[in-house]
């Protein structure tokens, strides 16, 4: 949350200086009372101050904020998931069971060595399906996305820039590379981990 020049400045005051009651806040801003009751509700409300009936207002030490730029620059390598793997001559029917079983959003095609070959989504076995009455017969490499044309991230990769190529790629996860070897698979980021990211340091705030 960005807080109000004013609001910033009773943080400061507090930080240096508390318990202080609504007068002394208000006279050390030359303020009025009314003028500031809306920022000191907000900011009790936020956790940024705790407040006691005669006592006044008070710097929340133990709250734990969220600093916003560390949050985007932190890398994913504490939240990366396991990848969900199939080999190329994988037939389309294992697959589709594959992604069902573990309701995943695509599949990665690595070989023996789990480097990555190719990817599968959803919507690609959907298609791939349709008017397809031999799926036993067709292997995942037959329509597979294949590497290059994949996009990937290493564990060091930022939040930010992750959360800015699944939009951009609209895609609902990448594939996680060592970034000592471009193509092994090591795991995957999602969509859905970035949120509940956030949300779990939200919880904290």
């Amino acid at each position: 949350m960005d807080f109000t020049k004013r609001q910033q400045t009773i943080i400061k005051i507090l930080k240096q200086t508390s318990p202080l009651t609504a007068e002394a806040i208000a006279e050390r801003l030359q303020m009025g009372i009314p003028t500031i009751r809306t920022d000191l509700r907000l900011l009790t409300a936020v956790g940024q101050l705790t407040s006691r009936p005669k006592v006044g207002y008070a710097y929340a030490e133990t709250a734990t904020n969220i600093d916003h730029q560390h949050l985007y620059e932190e890398s994913i390598t504490d939240i990366l998931l396991p990848p969900t793997e199939i080999q190329p001559d994988t037939p389309l029917q294992q697959a589709v069971n594959t992604l069902f079983m573990a309701d995943v959003g695509s599949l990665y095609v690595v070989d023996k060595d789990h480097n990555l070959r190719g990817l599968i989504s959803r919507k690609d076995l959907l298609r791939a399906s349709i008017n397809n009455n031999d799926l036993e017969a067709t292997p995942a490499s037959m329509v597979m996305t294949r590497v290059p044309n994949i996009v990937t991230v290493t564990p060091d990769t930022s939040i930010l820039h992750v959360g800015d190529l699944l939009l951009q790629h609209q895609v609902d996860s990448l594939p996680v590379v060592s970034a000592s070897d471009s193509w092994h698979v090591i795991g995957k980021i999602t969509k859905n981990r970035l949120f509940q990211r956030f949300i779990e340091l939200g919880r904290l705030s």
